[in-house]
């Protein structure tokens, strides 16, 4: 027993090392004036979150928000889940957001996205 609790550690731990998340994120469209959202995978209990880059002057910043997947224990590292980034769209155009998925901490597991945002 005390050489499997390590060993089923160590195979969560391995497991929760990031693909890339949200690879095939759509564009954000939305109408000047009304809330737009991105909805990204996200893993914050293993260090891993995705945080702004650039932002366009077509969107205002509102919020950040963590939904931890509902068939994950309370409290369980590892867990995967989504983050929902809330903005308004200020002005009308076409622009792009830029976002970083990794360890805010580690810059070395730093990898961009860049999501088209069409506001009409």
């Amino acid at each position: 027993m005390k050489i499997i609790t390590p060993l089923l550690a160590g195979a969560i731990m391995l497991s929760s090392l990031p693909l890339f998340a949200a690879d095939t994120v759509p564009p954000l469209q939305g109408e000047k004036g009304k809330i737009v959202r991105v909805v990204v995978e996200s893993n914050p209990t293993t260090g891993y979150q995705w945080m702004i880059r650039q932002l366009p002057q077509e969107l205002i910043f509102v919020a950040s928000d963590y939904q931890q997947n509902t068939d994950c224990p309370k409290g369980a590292v590892g867990c995967s889940g989504t983050q929902t980034f809330t903005f308004i769209a200020q002005q009308a155009g076409t622009a792009n957001l830029q976002l970083i998925y990794g360890r805010s901490f580690d810059k070395t597991s730093w990898k961009d996205k860049t999501i088209p945002v069409i506001i009409n």
